[in-house]
């Protein structure tokens, strides 16, 4: 019963089509995109918003200790993101070559999300924050890990069509900022409503994350079931082009580095990401403070974060038609990080513009709360686009190279995202350690403004360098279809080759 679950029908099975015309059925690139960007990226986002919250409001650590925490906790994640990268390209499991990890990731990352908001009752602070570093740590550079590199690693597999490509990156952006939302306008509530409820903050946090966890974990069970075909026949044998590592020689990590370090397309492209989730997680977590401290309306700060983000999935929807328009999928990439950029911007200076006692009524469903939610608009552009690209980074790397390194260049993504979420951290920790920062009290002027500095100005000098090096990458979508047409060649070449030598 268990096995039939994660199994289709025949007539799917044999329906299943790489050619770089073929179409996804849309139920499979919906259920791959949500196990990816749901799963894997709501823990993220509850992180990226409340967990600097959760340890200087709630646990009682200072501002620099929580970004600090946060930043070095991470590191084992640059090696466990590579490798994982390195063993998805090297081995093939029984229940396929992406999907053994995600199954295998799924109780792992819903047993540690707990462990990482547990609070040890009767230990002192400094044994709590050792308990905060190992489980944070080995939940991104572990549990986490195993699940989404495969995930990402799997749309690639599933479809060569550059549309289809397009409309999944889109598809990702909208889950992704489907999580965004449930974690910015639910969570805080949820904790809030819950904590009332059994007179216990640790209590109120923990229930609030077994129910967010239920929620993300199903997404990617119900993948694995449409994604087995896409990695296995019916019988359960291997699809043919996912062993073709297997029956070559084993290159080693240090090969593969140099490999992926001589593709500037790979390397600039997944670079850049860091700077984007530096962005993302340090305007996140400062949005909380904002709201809390400097607009002095904690009430108004879930139903703004709904509004930013319902917008962002509109925003997210519209990257296929974007492309379409700027006729390049970069160019388009681009232009929409200067774009929400400038919005951005626009805030920022009109807020320190006008009065505090201005700014408070304005964001009480005043001008600048209308402006703040509309903003969220280009910023689901701009965060979507990323997974539309990656594609064509990976296809330039099998290029030029000659071989399938979908693995080992995810597995760099995914130490991007992480890089980048801890320096996003880190950053808002230590401008809230450096200006002054106590919580639950009144906040000096200058650390307002150090907060509306690192949740407007820092975000938006990270995404105008990250648009400088997207253009460095040098991708475009002419440029894609000669390297697609190139490796179409020679997998000819070697089918041709292997039926000579049966």
């Amino acid at each position: 019963m268990f096995k039939r679950f994660f199994m289709e029908s025949k007539e799917k099975y044999d329906a299943v089509d790489f050619s770089p015309t073929a179409k996804l059925p849309r139920l499979d690139m919906h259920l791959n995109a949500a196990g990816a960007s749901i799963a894997c990226l709501l823990p993220f986002n509850i992180f990226g918003y409340f967990l600097l919250f959760y340890y200087t409001d709630v646990i009682g650590m200072s501002p620099a200790m929580a970004g600090s925490l946060t930043l070095f906790a991470r590191v084992f994640d640059t090696f466990t993101d590579v490798a994982m990268g390195y063993f998805i390209d090297r081995f093939n499991f029984r229940p396929g070559k992406y999907r053994f990890w995600v199954l295998v990731s799924i109780p792992a990352q819903f047993v540690m999300l707990h462990a990482v908001f547990f609070i040890i009752p009767g230990v002192s602070l400094q044994t709590q924050i050792i308990w905060c570093w190992v489980t944070y740590a080995l939940y991104g550079s572990c549990c986490a890990t195993l699940g989404y590199i495969p995930q990402n690693c799997q749309t690639q597999n599933m479809t060569r069509n550059d549309s289809e490509r397009a409309k999944a990156a889109s598809l990702k952006g909208v889950y992704e900022n489907i999580s965004i939302l449930a974690a910015a306008a639910l969570f805080l509530p949820c904790t809030e409503k819950l904590t009332a409820s059994f007179g216990n903050k640790t209590a109120g946090w923990l229930v609030t994350v077994f129910i967010f966890a239920c929620f993300s974990f199903i997404w990617p069970l119900l993948s694995a079931r449409t994604t087995r075909k896409y990695e296995l026949t019916y019988e359960g044998e291997y699809r043919p082009e996912l062993l073709v590592e297997s029956k070559r020689e084993s290159i080693s990590v240090w090969a593969n580095l140099r490999m992926f370090f001589t593709s500037r397309a790979a390397c600039l492209t997944t670079f850049g990401v860091a700077l984007m989730f530096a962005l993302q997680t340090a305007r996140n977590s400062m949005i909380v403070y904002l709201f809390e401290y400097y607009f002095v309306l904690p009430e108004m700060t879930s139903i703004s974060l709904a509004l930013n983000c319902g917008l962002a999935i509109i925003g997210s929807l519209s990257v296929p038609y974007l492309i379409k328009f700027f006729k390049d999928t970069a160019r388009a990439f681009e232009t929409m990080a200067i774009v929400h950029v400038v919005m951005y911007m626009i805030l920022y200076f009109w807020i320190k513009a006008s009065s505090l006692e201005a700014v408070q009524a304005s964001f009480k469903f005043g001008p600048m709360f209308f402006l703040y939610c509309f903003c969220g608009l280009f910023q689901g552009m701009y965060y979507a686009f990323p997974m539309a690209i990656m594609p064509a980074a990976v296809d330039h790397c099998s290029y030029k190279h000659g071989r399938n390194m979908s693995g080992f260049v995810y597995g760099f993504y995914g130490v991007m995202l992480t890089c980048g979420g801890a320096i996003g951290s880190f950053i808002a920790g230590k401008m809230l350690d450096s200006t002054g920062y106590v919580a639950h009290a009144a906040q000096s002027a200058h650390t307002l403004s150090s907060m509306l500095f690192c949740g407007f100005v820092v975000p938006a000098i990270f995404a105008v360098i990250h648009c400088l090096m997207q253009v460095g990458a040098g991708i475009s979508d002419k440029k894609h279809a000669e390297w697609v047409k190139a490796i179409d060649e020679r997998l000819m070449r070697e089918s041709a080759e292997k039926k000579l030598e049966n």
